[in-house]
Parts: C-alpha cells; structure tokens; sequence
C-alpha cells in the first residue's frame, strides 16, 4: 500500500476531488466520531482511482495539500458472486471482499437451493445497503477504486461472463486465469444448474459455509493476482 494512505488519520470518498466537499454524514464521522482536528492528514478520494491529501477544519470543510494522484486499476478485475445468505452474512462478505481488494461483487439471483430469496422490492433496499456497507469498508481499507455491488443477477448470466469459475469439491487451484467465482448456497448448487463448459476451482479441503467461502476465494483471487505480477 502507498505510505501516504496507510498514514492518514482518516480516508473518506467524495463525487469530484476538483471541488472537494464531504457529505455531511462524512463531515460528522471525521469530527465526532475519529476526533479528525486541523493537525491531522487525511486522504481524499474519488473512488475512481484518483486521491489527494488534504486537512479539515473544525467547520468540515476540506483543505487540499497535495497535487492529485492517480492509482491504476487493475489490469483483469476481479469478481465474486455469491448466492445471498440469511441474516447479516451478505454483509460481512461484502465488508470482507472489500478489504481485500476484489473489484467487483455479485449477489445471485434464487438457486433452487437458495434459502434467501430477495423480492424486487428488498433487493432494492439489499443492494443499497451493501454498497453502503462496501464504501465504509473501502473507507477503513484505504482503497481508492470502490468496488462495483452489481445487482442481483441470474447464475446463468454470471456463468456465461468470461474467465468464470465454479467453486466446487475436487475443483482446480484458483489461478490469475479465473477472474470471477461462483459461490453457491449452503448445500451448493443443484446438478442441473452446473455446466462442464464452466470450470470448478477448490478452496480448500475443508467444507466452509456459505459466508467463509466468498472470503477464502476472494483472498485466493487476489493472492494468485499478486503472485502472477
């Protein structure tokens, strides 16, 4: 991680660092909750990859101190797809994905073993949600592209994105080759949704639940990224 971000007092997300201003929400974190003062560096992004250094007055307004910089994105994005989980485990999937760097996260529309299943009407309000949830992670991370939240999307429509790979028993090592994988409900996918033209990759021994597995190929996905750099 660049050393400038990994020292700010404070990482925060704005729409356009040419005219820089916090949202209110932001403005009342930074001052009430982490104590931000006039003698703390913060870093200020865009989401887009673009940042700057900056200080914040007791008023919550920013004070730019440095040129902007750019971070590139990364050269093959990174997905994971999950099918959604009971209580607040799409949450923490999102929370986690996010602190380790995938670009891109996508809740599964109903398997036939789903147990959740999202309305048109909660999946709105799920979805909203998440993205919230992943840009206070991206925040505390100190990540300077947000993560994609797509909304909820059909299996087959996931399966048939290239680089595409199931996470199964008896599947392959997670490779830089795979740049999205599937994660099932607990007790998996039914045989019929599967298809031999989609790869299976393995994360381990080990049989995770639901939640575990969308972290562990998310930690796999970014660390076979970084071994092929």
């Amino acid at each position: 991680m660049i050393d400038m971000l990994r020292k700010s007092s404070a990482h925060v997300f704005i729409s356009s660092l040419a005219s820089p201003e916090l949202e209110k929400e932001d403005a009342h974190h930074l001052l009430k909750v982490l104590r931000i003062t006039e003698n703390d560096i913060v870093t200020v992004s865009d989401g887009r990859g673009s940042w700057i250094t900056a200080k914040l007055d007791k008023h919550g307004e920013l004070h730019p101190l440095s040129e902007i910089f750019t971070t590139e994105p990364r050269k093959n994005m990174l997905s994971v797809a999950f099918a959604p989980v009971k209580g607040e485990k799409p949450e923490v999937i999102v929370q986690k994905l996010t602190e380790l760097g995938i670009d891109e996260i996508i809740p599964l529309a109903p398997t036939r073993r789903s147990v959740v299943k999202w309305d048109d009407a909660r999946a709105a309000k799920n979805e909203e949600r998440l993205r919230k949830i992943a840009r206070e992670a991206a925040m505390q991370s100190r990540r300077t592209w947000l993560p994609s939240i797509r909304s909820i999307t059909a299996l087959a429509d996931v399966l048939a994105m290239p680089g595409c790979a199931i996470a199964e028993p008896g599947g392959c090592e997670i490779t830089r080759d795979h740049h999205i994988v599937v994660i099932g409900p607990e007790g998996g996918f039914a045989p019929e949704e599967l298809t031999t033209h989609v790869p299976t990759v393995s994360l381990g021994e080990s049989i995770l639940r639901a939640e575990t597995a969308a972290i562990v190929a998310g930690a796999l996905m970014v660390r076979a990224g970084r071994e092929a750099q």
